[in-house]
């Protein structure tokens, strides 16, 4: 085995992540999951931006709707701390007068991706290749019976927090840039997305219009990591669905399969993806690849695939977790994701 490869092996070992989900854990699924959870916000840097603003407020501005074909939209800002102002659309159906399930759908690298989502398009071009790809998701939530939510994601998009590589530093990634920003201030970048997402979530909840115990979260790469951190996190969320984002850290060969502002310190001797996503039981999850995929490899894909299965079987639920395969690349597939999601909401009124 080349030294690269020997490092690589020890330094993965399972052995040593010492909160992964074993079959032999004392008390099963639930004392697991009630050990690993607090361990894994702790990872992400929650505790720490909860310490820090636990006396900030979040506060939410609205502006006018406008009506659109069988549902309005209108755009929002939520200051999620202290002068952090990250922009949504929230549209609504119209047909209905609710209550309505509630989407909320983060974006990936797409520095227009809330746009993207809510089918504000900047131009014909922008507008072509968001429908090829099934970008618009919050669109399709609306449609779908949902009151929908396209937040911007933190770092990612040029409307929130975005810190670009300024001096070239970070290989002139401009997400990298912030991810190194929140790691000095003991966060991580995927922590502050989650923290977005979870104070979105206690104002959208209290929405008078919307069914709170119907939640669902749905991202497209980047956003799916942002989905499956969020529900690992935060029990509110009912179906979390992630696509072209699910398979695990690291393979045996060392290629790391997420953009390196997606990294948690650490995270390897707590556990690995597929824990992450064991910890999103009993509730449901759904999770979307491409087969043509080139940023993931379908045999960690498989891999992460039957871990996760097994934590759910040991937690009771396995009918709540599924898998698909797109027949396409790094995108979103209405046709799979859409189907299933409705049928587990609509069986659950």
């Amino acid at each position: 085995m080349p030294t690269g490869e020997s490092y690589l092996a020890n330094l993965y070992a399972e052995d040593y992540q010492f909160h992964s989900f074993r079959s032999t854990y004392p008390g099963g699924y639930n004392n697991w999951s009630a050990s690993a959870k607090p361990l894994l916000s702790r990872l992400l840097g929650l505790d720490n931006m909860a310490s820090e603003l636990e006396k900030y407020q979040p506060t939410v501005e609205l502006k006018k709707p406008e009506q659109q074909n069988g549902y309005t939209r209108q755009v929002g800002y939520i200051e999620t701390e202290p002068n952090i102002r990250l922009p949504f659309w929230l549209l609504r159906p119209l047909d209905f007068c609710g209550p309505f399930p509630l989407a909320i759908t983060p974006h990936g690298h797409d520095q227009n991706g809330h746009n993207s989502y809510a089918g504000v398009y900047q131009d014909s071009d922008h507008r072509r290749q968001s429908l090829t790809m099934d970008r618009d998701v919050a669109v399709q939530a609306v449609q779908n019976g949902f009151l929908s939510i396209a937040p911007a994601s933190r770092g990612l998009s040029f409307a929130s927090n975005y810190v670009p590589d300024t001096y070239g530093r970070h290989g002139s990634r401009d997400c990298r840039s912030h991810f190194m920003h929140a790691i000095l201030a003991g966060r991580t970048a995927v922590g502050e997305r989650v923290w977005d997402m979870m104070r979105l979530i206690d104002w959208a909840s209290n929405l008078p219009e919307v069914k709170s115990d119907s939640l669902l979260m749905m991202g497209n790469s980047g956003g799916g990591v942002i989905t499956m951190y969020t529900a690992a996190c935060d029990e509110r969320i009912s179906t979390a669905v992630a696509s072209c984002s699910f398979s695990v850290i690291a393979s045996e060969q060392g290629r790391i399969f997420h953009c390196d502002c997606c990294a948690i310190p650490g995270i390897l001797r707590w556990g690995d993806l597929y824990d992450v996503c064991g910890l999103i039981a009993p509730r449901r999850f759904l999770a979307v690849n491409g087969i043509k995929d080139q940023l993931h490899s379908e045999k960690d894909i498989k891999r992460s695939i039957d871990r996760v299965q097994r934590i759910y079987q040991f937690a009771g639920v396995s009918h709540n977790f599924q898998h698909r395969w797109g027949d396409e690349g790094h995108r979103f597939y209405k046709e799979l994701m859409w189907p299933i999601v409705c049928q587990e909401l609509w069986n659950s009124f």
